[in-house]
């Protein structure tokens, strides 16, 4: 495996319970993830759970407008007192005092309350995006746990796995060591490589205190999460992180008359999951065409952050600050696109929508203030 093949395998192992900070963000949004996506599967399953990502961003960010907005109204006025903000700085010097320096903060912020200034709003709308990406980023990863409809379809195709003769032994082939299970090639569908090291680990344990005679709820009460593939619900997570890979794999290892009413349910998974060929709850990665999302991030980005920049920027900075202006410009698509690459391609969707959204609101702004659309990296002519 390759170092990215690494990564990607990493998380494609299976979800741990989350912790108390993403479990009540990711339960909010999955709720409204299910309820948006019950109004688009109703219109048609091909491509529903991209759709209802696409639906859910706009919403969300038609909620935001009013304050993203004001939050650049704000910005704009920043720059609009700079030089009487500078005055203040000037007035008081670089001194160390604290009492002068306290006058001083004081004076800016009068200025900055009287012009309704704020540097800090601008950071609100970033703020509030945070949450639904963590949210969002989990519930990719499991979807068919928030989604009514995928979690029917797992069940059943967990079931119809479980029905084929000694099934067991095709996802945990006998004879090996843990680590032997773990250098399995990557499109074997092998349920111990997709077990985190935790649950691994509870499993043991749970199996060593059974064997001692200790009662299922006494087991319970000792041993964390586990996952035992005789039970269907355990293994509906379990092959919810397979891959297509993993799945064209364990097709050649299935007896055709059961594998025809797999195909059948894996069908109907693989039309709502993918949206025109792009698995929404695989990793991005750099295949294609799931490296398209990545790239469509840090290209929408490149765009809303020049944008944000014309409205925003200081017209008099200097050219040091320019060109930090412009570094940043492909410094943070860079990143973005890196982090993605690494994400479920349903969050990076989540971001490209509302980069666009974006793009699309400050063009209008741009216009509605008058400001002239520049092409980035084009110095002016001088006459």
């Amino acid at each position: 495996m390759s170092v990215f093949d690494n990564m990607f395998f990493l998380a494609r192992q299976i979800e741990t319970s989350p912790g108390f900070i993403v479990r009540p963000i990711s339960n909010l949004f999955g709720h409204i993830v299910s309820f948006l996506f019950d109004i688009v599967y109703a219109l048609g399953a091909s491509h529903s759970l991209g759709f209802t990502i696409i639906l859910m961003t706009i919403i969300f960010r038609a909620c935001m407008l009013p304050l993203s907005i004001k939050a650049q109204r704000s910005m704009m006025r920043m720059r609009l007192i700079k030089p009487e903000l500078d005055k203040i700085q000037a007035k008081y010097g670089s001194t160390k005092d604290p009492e002068i320096i306290k006058k001083m903060n004081m004076e800016k912020q009068v200025l900055m309350q009287k012009h309704d200034a704020n540097p800090l709003k601008g950071c609100f709308p970033m703020l509030l995006q945070m949450p639904l990406f963590i949210g969002l980023n989990f519930i990719m990863r499991q979807a068919f746990m928030y989604v009514v409809q995928l979690r029917n379809l797992y069940s059943e195709l967990a079931m119809a796995i479980q029905r084929v003769p000694e099934y067991f032994n095709i996802f945990v082939p006998p004879g090996l060591t843990i680590a032997e299970h773990r250098n399995l090639p990557a499109e074997y569908a092998n349920a111990i490589r997709l077990l985190p090291q935790s649950i691994l680990d509870n499993n043991i344990e749970m199996a060593r205190l059974r064997d001692l005679g200790y009662s299922t709820e006494a087991i319970a009460e000792r041993v964390g999460e586990t996952i035992d593939i005789s039970v269907a619900a355990d293994f509906a997570r379990v092959i919810n992180r397979f891959t297509t890979e993993n799945w064209l794999w364990l097709q050649e290892q299935i007896p055709e008359y059961y594998w025809a009413a797999i195909a059948e349910l894996n069908s109907r998974r693989h039309a709502i999951e993918t949206f025109f060929s792009i698995s929404m709850v695989e990793p991005s990665g750099l295949s294609f065409p799931q490296i398209l999302l990545p790239l469509l991030t840090a290209l929408t980005m490149v765009c809303s952050s020049y944008l944000m920049q014309q409205r925003t920027a200081d017209p008099n900075a200097d050219d040091k600050v320019k060109m930090q202006q412009k570094i940043m410009l492909v410094v943070m698509p860079v990143v973005m696109f890196f982090i993605t690459i690494g994400l479920p391609a349903g969050v990076a969707l989540f971001w490209v929508t509302g980069q666009v959204f974006q793009v699309c609101t400050d063009l209008v702004l741009n216009k509605k203030d008058g400001i002239p659309l520049k092409l980035p990296f084009v110095n002016k002519r001088e006459d």
